[in-house]
């Protein structure tokens, strides 16, 4: 497989980065003489660049006297690595006392040292001491909703959740869900259900059903065509779960039991809905003032989507989506309204995105 591409999930799966720089790191050549770092193929500066856009700390760890390298000796794409705060690990006798120093933070809650750094004036850098301890991080484009209660339903009764959770801010993409299919994913039985891997293996199921029409397999809208079985083998592979019906609408209308995930009135604008005349998925982030507010983007159309609780008791017939898609009108994308799906339907509206448990 591509190697870049390969490289980009493997940090992808990271919380946090460390760039181990050394005296020589800057002066380090490839094959044809050439600086390292200025070759968009080289591996470091691939896994650097894939670190740096994402929303996890990215730490350099200085070894051998190294210092943060000046940001204008960096290609322009990991430039921000100047900026960051970083960790000097010394030679014995005090490389262990350093190391402990770095576990110490790394085992704290890490958050804030993905947000760049304010370019220091001197060429001094900032270095992380036992005074600055790390807080938690939001996994890679997800959004922390905390444990508490919120107004529920028509009804608006109150219901209390009793755990934070991260939940995504966009549905799954085509882009992510490439992933998963190009890992193996529909061939791995581990991450699938019995029954789902029955349905599969019967069916010959190799992608989502859509996935080859141009239409609606642009990387960055929502993949459609999944059916319940497949948004649970993705959520598997990735360490993640489907949201239950209750913890999506808490993320989609906050506390306040809003109509909308923006407020009280419906406003095409800000929702890819029937009313929008496109009769088609549209990219994730082209909703910014639709969003919730937690921060997640198209939970009021685009695509209804996958939750993990089912329409009656005996877990039987359907489960619930939710969110209204592009074929709905605004009565349908109401914070409150849903809808039914059987697990091995694979709609042109409907998709998913997941949640993660915060320890």
């Amino acid at each position: 497989m591509d190697f870049r591409k390969h490289l980009d999930e493997q940090v992808a799966k990271c919380d946090v980065f460390l760039a181990v720089i050394g005296r020589d790191w800057l002066r380090g050549k490839g094959r044809k003489g050439k600086s390292r770092l200025e070759d968009p193929g080289d591996f470091v500066r691939i896994e650097i660049e894939s670190a740096l856009k994402r929303q996890i700390p990215v730490i350099p760890v200085l070894v051998s006297g190294a210092k943060i390298p000046e940001a204008q000796r960096l290609p322009a794409s990991i430039q921000e690595l100047s900026y960051r705060n970083g960790i000097v690990v010394r030679p014995d006798p005090d490389f262990h006392k350093d190391m402990d120093r770095l576990i110490a933070h790394l085992k704290q809650p890490v958050q804030g040292l993905s947000e760049p750094q304010t370019a220091p004036t001197t060429q001094s850098k900032p270095v992380l001491t036992e005074r600055q301890p790390m807080s938690s991080a939001a996994p890679m484009d997800m959004v922390k909703v905390p444990k508490g209660p919120f107004l529920y339903g028509d009804e608006k009764a109150r219901v209390v959740i009793d755990h934070d959770y991260w939940i995504d801010k966009f549905p799954v993409t085509n882009a992510k869900y490439r992933a998963f299919i190009e890992a193996g994913g529909y061939g791995e039985q581990q991450y699938w259900s019995d029954d789902g891997w029955q349905w599969k293996t019967k069916a010959n199921i190799t992608s989502p059903e859509f996935w080859n029409d141009p239409k609606w397999n642009k990387p960055d809208h929502p993949v459609v065509g999944v059916s319940y079985y497949e948004a649970e083998a993705y959520a598997k592979w990735i360490c993640k779960r489907l949201p239950t019906e209750q913890e999506w609408e808490k993320a989609a209308r906050g506390e306040d039991g809003r109509q909308y995930p923006w407020g009280e009135e419906f406003d095409k604008t800000r929702c890819n809905s029937s009313e929008s005349g496109l009769r088609h998925t549209t990219p994730v982030t082209q909703y910014l003032n639709g969003m919730s507010p937690y921060g997640c983007y198209d939970m009021a159309g685009n695509v209804w989507e996958w939750c993990d609780d089912w329409i009656d008791k005996k877990k039987a017939g359907r489960l619930v989506i939710r969110g209204g898609s592009w074929t709905n009108a605004q009565k349908t994308l109401r914070t409150v309204s849903w809808g039914r799906g059987a697990v091995d339907y694979r709609y042109k509206y409907v998709g998913f995105r997941l949640v993660q448990d915060i320890p």
